[in-house]
């Protein structure tokens, strides 16, 4: 724990409405209370008072001579009380309009002060304010959120039933009294079903008990489809039909959630409770195998198709309980019941104190957010916001799950704790509105969930830090726009801040990644392979208009014009950005042209042990296993990596990636990320904006790769380069030649290559498996793109097309034929083969322009590689140095000597009047304090500050330039753990940002 403070100060500024109606005694929930204009004697108020204490009626009955008593109210006297008790012996304060009153014709508030006794004696006073309003809040929210419902196939179960469907479901469900046929779950113990376990991959269907329950919630979810849209059983539909479905519905969830266990009394062990709590009986099955891992960590699977039914069937029922219905009442009280499986977690979710946990170690509130902080809350969201209108009383708590109250942890380890610290239960519609403030969640270590500061999302960190930019990332973003439509200018609302964190994501990161209307497929996470042209132009147009027209009146947020701008040039393809941006925490670098260039896109992705590639929930073909090892493309019309041509890939031979050219299939089991993080330390990416570079180790941990390699990556202007060396073997493998794979893309213009003399052409359709032994420059064009090749020793050119090309997943190809552009290292590097490449890509250029391109990158470009030491590329043209330490050491290009006393990345620009000096931290441990290094190249001395890139920068610290003989010795003080709260708690991320100073020349 680092400030405990900073903890108090959390916990108080969030507790407010329970605190203000609390005193010595008893918590009281009373936040919110609603009635209409023109309500007459008798009715009820909507929000009815509550204990915190009911989360423990099971244990410790409220005492018999509890009661509330309104003890001042205004000269009208316009309110009574009664204490009442719910079918789980839960007691309300339930407020109705006065014998022979009428509440306000027009919108009023009126005041009372309430008593809690015990008897005669007075436990509590607290304020309640009765709002009188035209529109219930509860109908807002019903009307906000259930006509949604029925377009998200998850909320009722994916099933849409043909009206004779509905007829033969409502005749089973008769005959076997409310239960669905070919279940056992109705009566069966969760013992009685002999599950199958998968110990490397838990997350695998077992078979047991919850899988029925699963599918019984899905039949009820497709009749409740039907209930909403049917023309015979729907809204529009026939009275008699519409209400033997109704019935149905009731008979069907009432058998179903009373054959759930929820509470830990529920399933008994040897005569005695599985579990202490609520939601024990539900998720405590995981620890004795009678569940598996999927249900009980993703507890929305089992409310999600529900949904629908229940919102639809909430007028009738809460019809039926105004009129003392048996039936309506059991069932209100019945899926207040069921629903508290949704907070129910397996134990090793509950733990506080695990740095290795889910959510990190809860209780350092410096470091971790807690509990349910990653990006399955838009998941969750779902269910949070179907609560209020379930539980049709704004002051009734959203969970009773014993372990999500602040009391539970009595005030340790520091006063107020909670597994979400600042918040603890205190009424539905309270408890919703501040879950709707958690999408933005700033991550603070590596593997962890959340917003890194370089811009990139991230979510599931198994085993390193992810980066899923589409799927789980880009929700977590966004599903928040329901939650805030939800509360749009309610009493509830959400603060502008929190729209303004999803704005500047909407804003600052995602265009950069968008070319041509689509995304970057190596960082969309699982989506890698979806249509990412779609994602562009319809999920994040449609998910801004979203955000912007959830703001609450009188909003005041930076940016929107812009936003609106990029929305509509994203629409006409006129979309452009020109910059060079690095995403040091995973590693990803974005060079691209166009507003006022002829355009092109250029991205890398790295992976080390810190993190990973993208993940693939394929069971069957693996395709994204080398994503992250290095991979390096090059756009210019938009399309060369389009979900259309990527179905096509050998996904052994992605671009910029050095590896066995295997011809098995990538490995199939172990989970999303079995492709693990690499063993390697040294990766990272530099920009400035205009110019970048990336280093890397290629060093698999998985066992399949079979290669390593010293890489590094250089942006300049439209010159896209990369160099290799020290490749060897690595692992056995297949035996085959050890290749670096400079392309692959759709052959749909002629390819063109000279080694030599000879230019040659390579026609769309046509298959080939060339092989051309190069020793000196060899170049190669096609579409809009040339590729210059420049062996260091001998290499071995490689190109296949067409059916040459060993399809990786042919369940998806379409037979539009791929190229790959290759060289081949032999199958022993440095033996037979050249271990080392040079190449560079060059965007906008035609075949007939290669030769002239080529001759003037030879007069403009040098190059120096040391093996598995240092890397080194000078461009006359554009005056830029760059150099790649792989460990300290010393080496020159463009007349200019580096010597490094550290793992480094190095990059200068001279812009005429100034130096533009970079560097970054490529082995980033978050203690390294300094990076220091020599250069012969005279700079002028001082101390320069900087500050940290990503989207919120942050004044950095010093870089110190002092005279060395005929050169310079530069200090670079780094963000680290001594630092820890100047950068938020986030200085490890931080010790690998780019550090960028302006020295001026004079």
């Amino acid at each position: 724990m680092k400030n405990k403070i900073v903890y108090l100060l959390i916990a108080l500024y969030f507790f407010p409405l329970w605190v203000s109606a609390t005193s010595k005694g008893e918590k009281i929930f009373a936040s919110y209370f609603d009635i209409l204009v023109n309500s007459p004697a008798g009715t009820e108020v909507t929000g009815r008072i509550h204990l915190e204490r009911n989360k423990d009626v099971l244990t410790r009955p409220i005492p018999v001579g509890y009661r509330f008593e309104i003890i001042k109210q205004g000269n009208e006297q316009l309110f009574h009380i009664d204490t009442r008790y719910d079918l789980s012996n839960r007691i309300m304060g339930v407020f109705t309009v006065a014998q022979g009153k009428m509440t306000d014709s027009h919108p009023a508030f009126h005041q009372l002060t309430v008593a809690l006794k015990n008897g005669n004696e007075l436990l509590n006073t607290f304020t309640v304010r009765i709002k009188v309003v035209e529109k219930k809040l509860w109908n807002v929210f019903y009307e906000r959120f259930t006509p949604n419902t029925i377009k998200n196939k998850l909320m009722y179960g994916r099933i849409k039933y043909t009206d004779k469907e509905v007829t033969a479901k409502i005749l089973e469900l008769k005959r076997n009294n409310g239960k669905f046929e070919g279940y056992k779950s109705y009566t069966a113990h969760p013992q009685d079903y002999k599950g199958t376990f998968d110990l490397l991959n838990p997350f695998l269907p077992t078979g047991t008990i919850e899988y029925d329950w699963l599918e019984i919630a899905k039949q009820i979810g497709g009749l409740g489809y039907a209930y909403a849209t049917s023309p015979i059983f729907g809204p529009q539909g026939f009275p008699e039909q519409r209400k033997e479905l109704r019935e149905a519905l009731f008979s069907a969830l009432l058998n179903y959630i009373r054959s759930v266990p929820i509470e830990g009394n529920d399933i008994l062990i040897d005569g005695k409770p599985i579990g202490k709590y609520t939601g024990d009986g539900f998720s405590m099955l995981h620890t004795h195998k009678w569940a598996g891992s999927e249900y009980p960590t993703h507890q929305w699977d089992l409310i999600d198709p529900l949904i629908v039914p229940i919102l639809y069937l909430m007028p009738e029922i809460l019809k039926g309980i105004k009129e003392q219905d048996k039936t309506c009442m059991e069932l209100h009280n019945g899926l207040i019941r069921y629903c508290q499986l949704f907070m129910a977690l397996i134990p090793s979710r509950r733990i506080i104190n695990d740095p290795k946990g889910r959510w990190g170690e809860i209780q350092d509130t410096l470091y971790s957010s807690g509990a349910w902080t990653d990006a399955n809350l838009g998941h969750r969201s779902r269910t949070m916001l179907a609560l209020p209108i379930i539980w049709a009383d704004y002051n009734r708590p959203m969970t009773y799950v014993q372990y999500w109250y602040s009391d539970f942890y009595k005030d340790k380890p520091f006063k107020g704790f909670s597994l979400l610290p600042g918040w603890s239960p205190q009424g539905v519609v309270a408890d919703v509105s501040h879950w709707m403030t958690k999408y933005y969640v700033a991550t603070h270590t590596y593997i962890q969930s959340g917003y890194q500061p370089d811009g990139t999302i991230s979510h599931h960190i198994a085993n390193a830090t992810d980066v899923a930019m589409a799927a789980y990332g880009f929700e977590w973003l966004t599903d928040c726009n329901s939650g805030y439509n939800y509360f749009k200018d309610t009493d509830f609302r959400i603060a502008d801040k929190y729209y303004q964190s999803e704005l500047d994501w909407l804003l600052k990161v995602y265009p950069k990644m968008f070319y041509k209307q689509r995304m970057d497929f190596l960082v969309a996470g699982r989506s890698f392979l979806d249509d990412l042209r779609a994602f562009t132009t319809k999920t994040y147009t449609k998910a801004v208009k979203s955000m912007l027209n959830a703001q609450n009146k009188g909003a005041k947020l930076t940016g929107v014009e812009q936003l609106n701008t990029i929305c509509r040039q994203l629409k006409d393809n006129t979309f452009e950005y020109s910059g060079t941006d690095a995403y040091w925490v995973n590693e990803y670098l974005v060079h691209r042209r166009g507003e006022n260039e002829m355009p092109f896109y250029a991205s890398l992705k790295l992976k080390s042990e810190r993190t990973v590639g993208a993940e693939d929930f394929s069971k069957k073909v693996r395709r994204s296993w080398h994503m992250g090892y290095g991979i390096l493309q090059v756009k210019v019309k938009g399309d060369e990596y389009s979900d259309k041509v990527i179905c096509n890939f050998d996904w052994h031979a992605l671009p910029g990636l050095t590896e066995e050219w295997r011809t098995d299939p990538l490995p199939a089991k172990g989970g999303a990320q079995a492709s693990l993080p690499g063993l390697n330390k040294i990766s990272g990416v530099l920009a400035d904006g205009k110019a970048g570079m990336g280093i890397y180790h290629h060093l698999p941990k998985e066992t399949y790769s079979s290669a390593t390699a010293f890489k590094s990556y250089h942006f300049i202007e439209d010159k896209i380069i990369a160099l290799g060396s020290d490749i060897a073997r690595l692992r056995p493998g297949q035996g085959n030649e050890i290749t670096t794979f400079i392309d692959q893309t759709a052959l749909n213009s002629p390819l063109t290559w000279c080694a030599g003399e000879e230019i040659q052409t390579v026609e769309p359709g046509q298959s080939v498996n060339l092989t051309q032994e190069i020793k000196d420059v060899c170049w190669l064009h096609q579409g809009s793109k040339g590729y210059v090749i420049l062996p260091v020793k001998q290499l071995s050119l490689q190109i296949k097309s067409g059916k040459k090309i060993n399809i990786t997943d042919r369940t998806i190809a379409d037979k539009k034929p791929n190229f790959i552009i290759a060289v081949s290292h032999g199958v022993q590097p440095g033996q037979n083969g050249d271990n080392a490449y040079r190449y560079i890509q060059l965007p906008n250029v035609s075949a007939e322009e290669m030769p002239e391109r080529v001759e003037a990158l030879l007069k403009d470009l040098e190059f120096t590689m040391q093996d598995g030491a240092a890397h080194a590329v000078y461009s006359d043209t554009d005056k830029t140095w760059q150099y790649a330490f792989f460990k300290p050491g010393s080496i020159s290009v463009g007349k200019t000597t580096v010597t490094s006393n550290d793992v480094a990345q190095i990059m200068l620009r001279d812009n005429g009047a100034e130096w533009v000096l970079s560097v970054n931290n490529p082995m980033p441990d978050g203690q390294k304090q300094t990076l220091t290094f020599s250069t012969s190249a005279k700079l002028p001395a001082g101390t320069y500050t900087y500050q940290t890139k990503g989207v919120y920068p942050l004044e950095g610290e010093t870089v110190t330039v002092t005279s060395e003989g005929k050169g310079s010795k530069v200090t670079v003080e780094l963000p680290d753990s001594r630092d820890a709260a100047k950068y938020n708690y986030q200085s490890d991320l931080y010790a690998a940002t780019p550090i960028i100073v302006n020295i001026p020349k004079k």
